[in-house]
């Protein structure tokens, strides 16, 4: 039976939804272990939901049965205290298929999926590989995730119209560079969860009525983002929020996961190590004053008792 998309929980959510990091072990392997602990400091940040295996969670750099086993372990450890939505997206369809399934057997709220990467595909290659994946698990809500610069397949909105005659094509997720790229996305239909994936558009975003983020700074600063998208979305940013969301994003390295996991540790919420990594140690700001910036961000937002720095 499929879901529909007008009844599912996509229909009315709104706030933050946190891409997770995948915690590993100083090996590099897969560490379920961390993965309650971290669970709760995303919650006690005040997330409204969680994205795990995206590109935060550092999927290209993993096998199917890791992010098999990760997505279960968050979906356990969340308890369906607020929704989990699997990115179950890989270059290979069946594989991408086999993650849908488990992800769906493990209980995830939602599923998503990238388009097919490194490889430019036709439109009509897009189409048949979303409808493909929607259709595999048509019990589950399924998100479109539109990534095109890391993707190499950029996507029109009237692919994606086209999309919506599958009953379980829920949303989109827009991780694009332009507030255009957004903008026609906006309105199509009030039952479709449109979510930005940049945050440096969180303002304006929230200003159009958009009504949720996944957030892959919010892996690290979940308190702070969720503070600042509920006062956009309240009409109350001033210019100091906007300030604060630019050293939020700059802090995070526009959410490069090698530097969140950095955040991560200062914050006494150790995942270990990064797989990726998008910078060398010799690159990398003063720690202590990185630890600085990133006390003051916590305390202008009253969240520092959320995410004690490491002493």
């Amino acid at each position: 039976m499929s879901v529909s998309r007008a009844e599912a929980w996509t229909a009315t959510f709104s706030g933050v939804i946190a891409a997770a990091a995948t915690p590993f072990w100083r090996d590099g392997s897969l560490d379920t272990d961390r993965i309650p602990a971290y669970v709760e400091f995303l919650l006690e940040g005040g997330v409204s939901a969680l994205m795990v295996g995206g590109t935060t969670g550092e999927f290209v750099a993993m096998e199917v049965d890791e992010r098999a086993a990760a997505a279960s372990a968050f979906v356990a450890a969340v308890s369906g205290r607020v929704p989990v939505i699997v990115h179950v997206g890989h270059v290979d369809l069946r594989r991408a298929r086999r993650l849908a399934e488990a992800a769906a057997m493990a209980g995830a709220d939602a599923i998503a999926a990238i388009t097919p990467y490194l490889h430019h595909a036709s439109p009509g290659a897009i189409d048949g590989y979303l409808r493909a994946l929607a259709r595999s698990v048509p019990e589950v809500p399924f998100l479109f995730y539109n990534y095109p610069e890391a993707s190499a397949n950029r996507v029109p909105p009237s692919l994606f119209v086209d999309l919506l005659d599958e009953p379980n094509v829920c949303g989109v997720k827009l991780s694009v560079g332009t507030w255009g790229e957004i903008e026609p996305y906006l309105g199509l239909a009030d039952d479709l969860l449109v979510a930005a994936g940049n945050d440096g558009l969180m303002d304006r975003f929230a200003a159009a009525g958009g009504r949720a983020i996944v957030s892959g700074n919010a892996a690290a600063a979940p308190d702070v983002v969720a503070t600042l998208f509920r006062t956009f979305r309240r009409g109350e940013g001033t210019p100091a929020d906007r300030d604060a969301l630019d050293r939020v994003v700059g802090l995070g390295r526009a959410g490069s996961v090698d530097r969140l996991k950095q955040l991560l540790r200062l914050r006494g919420m150790d995942v270990g190590p990064a797989r990726v990594r998008t910078f060398d140690a010799r690159e990398e700001i003063d720690e202590a004053d990185t630890a600085a910036a990133l006390e003051r961000l916590l305390q202008e937002h009253g969240a520092a008792t959320l995410g004690r720095l490491a002493q």
